[in-house]
């Protein structure tokens, strides 16, 4: 425990502040996200969550914002386990996550909220129709529970399961698991009730009582369905359950509310079809869609379907449309355009589109990519970046962001966390421009150096936005007395899609170039104490730096976290079996001279550099054996190597008292070995 908390008390001359930026401080940052404008434009709801060490979880609550100076901020629920607010369309109620169940608020009276469900596998997700008379919304089920009676079948089977003396699993498809848990025939279906139970009593009705997951899974959480304006149907995203570990290819589906079969809208399409979201005016569907099936990070395109003629067209395609990635998208309330946020070169921007497809800047300041319209038609967006925690902005058309909180002042007033990013740009070796971010420790003074510490962003398809981020905080290390090289090689988002796809069948190739030539060129640097560099990675950034353990003996110190070290087991072990196939052209009995070829456990006869290795027992993706596969390679040889193992955690760190723990053994590791003389 003393040895835990010692780098407390160890503050480098040029990071010294009013008080020392640490994990701790981190920690309590508060995240706003989710953000709702109201009907009349009133009010934006939001979640704010905070990582409690006390607890060790997240705590979780909905706050208002009052707009157009109608007063402070104020907490909505205290509960700590509240998110995904809604307003109902006449803006009088206000629909809760709360504790996994769903809760209705009634605004305009007040009085206690009534809750709605409780079911056996919960409620997510909840949506209003139009016409405020029912709430659709997501729930797990067993598949063969079904009719009225399906949460009594449910809670059965689950009975049973746990009462069962034998726990072994018996399984005929992929996924058997996927992510951090198992699927144990579990399956998330789509539900509708009354918006008001008390006049229309009845129970939740299954919309989808068939195979699969309606809608699939989505990282990142966007809510993959919506409703029809006339509550008529609602549309949904959904992949062929035969085919879900290694195919990209989710289908919009319209299913009517009545009871019919679902209707496939996208049939023709063999990439991916997402987010699907109706105009206000009920005349179109727009959603995003990929073109090529089992690639994750084809480019994301904004589609549209009008809903009279049957005719679908892609937003943007012409020459004055976007190669970036389409991120979240808003309808105008006028049903004319559309706004949607993109990366650009490490920064979030918002731009617009017509319904004819003519592309424009929403505005030229960097923006956020979680964000809502309010009728006058600015946007309501969460604004952050490496070194400044998030609050919630107006952006006006055109205009500047104008900041309505500081949920986060009041704790960050006495902390210096220094100047913002600067830009780093080099050329790699086929001659693309190549991004980095550099953020300098704070208090460094002129003629000073400090040593340089480089992040490799995962993905790979993936970058380092100017953005505040709990996992792999910049800032956070910046305040250790580091210089924070932040990278983005090929197959990084941003540059267009050429750039992004030129990592495919090439890990090992010119993102390592990259990354060489941008520490060549931030070690040349006047700030940088050259020859005392660390490199750290997690999932695609954690395979880079065993690649790097494997080829250079350039750095320090290493750090690799739910790294891919050895690509043929990887396949074998993982679950999201187009992953690999895309990126190593097959199968790896199809190809395996690729597999073998950039796999880092082939040069384990180079090790020489110190690596700390991080690993947690429930990565499915990256599972367990990938990182004790590196630690025992760094052991056998005799390289000094140390383990970080989370019985209790999946690709990420998310436990409060785990991502200390993590923080802590990270920055101590980088810290013992890049130590040397500033001035």
């Amino acid at each position: 425990m003393l040895r835990l908390f010692a780098a407390l008390l160890i503050v480098s001359p040029v990071a010294l502040a009013a008080r020392p930026f640490t994990p701790e401080e981190l920690l309590q940052t508060r995240r706003l996200d989710d953000v709702q404008v109201s009907p009349d434009g009133r009010l934006a709801a939001l979640t704010v969550r905070q990582k409690s060490l006390e607890e060790n979880r997240d705590l979780k609550n909905v706050w208002l914002v009052p707009l157009g100076g109608g007063g402070a901020p104020r907490q909505f629920t205290r509960d700590g386990k509240s998110e995904h607010a809604r307003f109902s369309p006449d803006g009088r109620q206000l629909l809760v996550v709360r504790d996994g169940q769903l809760w209705l608020f009634d605004l305009a009276g007040g009085g206690d909220p009534l809750r709605l469900t409780n079911l056996w596998g919960g409620a997510d997700a909840g949506i209003f129709s139009a016409d405020g008379k029912l709430i659709a919304f997501t729930s797990d089920v067993y598949p063969e529970c079904k009719g009225p009676d399906v949460d009594t079948c449910n809670r059965k089977r689950q009975d049973d399961h746990d009462k069962a003396q034998v726990k072994a699993r018996i399984s005929d498809h992929l996924f058997t698991r996927h992510w951090s848990e198992w699927k144990d025939d579990k399956r998330t279906h789509l539900f509708v009730l009354s918006a008001h139970p008390g006049l229309a009593p009845s129970p939740p009705r299954d919309l989808t009582p068939l195979a699969g997951d309606w809608p699939g899974f989505r990282l990142g959480g966007a809510d993959d369905y919506d409703l029809s304006p006339d509550a008529k149907e609602l549309v949904i995203s959904h992949k062929e359950t035969a085919r879900e570990a290694w195919s990209t290819n989710s289908d919009l589906f319209a299913v009517p509310l009545q009871g019919a079969a679902p209707r496939n809208l996208t049939a023709n399409n063999s990439g991916d079809d997402a987010v699907p979201r109706f105009s206000p005016d009920g005349r179109f569907l727009a959603w995003i869609s990929q073109a090529r099936e089992g690639y994750e990070s084809d480019q994301w395109k904004l589609k549209l379907l009008n809903r009279q003629s049957g005719q679908i067209t892609v937003l943007g395609a012409g020459p004055s449309g976007t190669d970036e990635d389409v991120g979240s998208f808003v309808w105008r309330r006028d049903s004319k355009g559309l706004v949607f946020s993109l990366v650009k070169e490490g920064r979030y921007y918002l731009d617009t589109v017509t319904l004819d497809g003519q592309v424009g800047h929403f505005s030229d300041a960097p923006a956020g990519n979680d964000f809502d319209l309010a009728p006058d038609g600015s946007a309501l967006v969460v604004l952050s970046g490496m070194n400044r925690p998030p609050e919630l902005f107006q952006l006006a058309p055109g205009g500047k962001p104008q900041r309505l909180t500081s949920f986060n002042e009041p704790q960050y007033a006495g902390i210096d966390l220094g100047a913002a990013p600067e830009d780093l740009w080099v050329t790699g070796k086929d001659g693309a421009r190549i991004h980095s971010f550099v953020l300098r420790p704070p208090g460094l003074a002129k003629g000073q150096r400090a040593p340089l510490t480089v992040l490799i962003h995962g993905g790979p398809q993936g970058s380092w936005e100017d953005a505040w981020g709990m996992r792999w905080n910049e800032a956070i290390f910046a305040a250790r007395g580091r210089v924070v090289l932040a990278i983005d090689p090929h197959g990084s988002v941003g540059y267009g899609q050429k750039f992004k796809e030129e990592i495919s069948r090439d890990w090992g190739g010119l993102a390592y170039d990259d990354i060489l030539r941008a520490v060549d060129a931030a070690e040349a640097r006047p700030d940088v104490e050259k020859g005392r560099t660390c490199a750290a990675g997690a999932s695609f950034g954690g395979y880079m730096v065993d690649w790097i353990a494997g080829h250079t003996d350039r750095f320090r110190c290493l750090v690799t976290h739910d790294g891919v070290f050895d690509l043929v087991s990887e396949y074998g072990s993982t679950e999201e079996l187009w992953f690999p196939e895309w990126e190593f052209g097959g199968p790896y009995f199809q190809n395996p001279e690729l597999y073998r070829k950039f796999s880092p456990s082939g040069f384990v006869q180079n090790f020489k550099t110190p690596t700390l290795v991080v690993q947690g027992e429930l990565d499915y993706r990256v599972p367990v054996e990938q990182g004790m596969g590196m630690f025992t390679a760094l052991q056998r040889k005799g390289v000094e190597s140390r383990l970080l193992y989370f019985p209790d955690e999946g690709h990420w760190v998310n436990k409060p008292r785990n991502s200390q723990l993590w923080y802590h053994t990270v920055l101590d590791w980088i810290d013992a070995h890049s130590k040397g003389n500033h001035g």
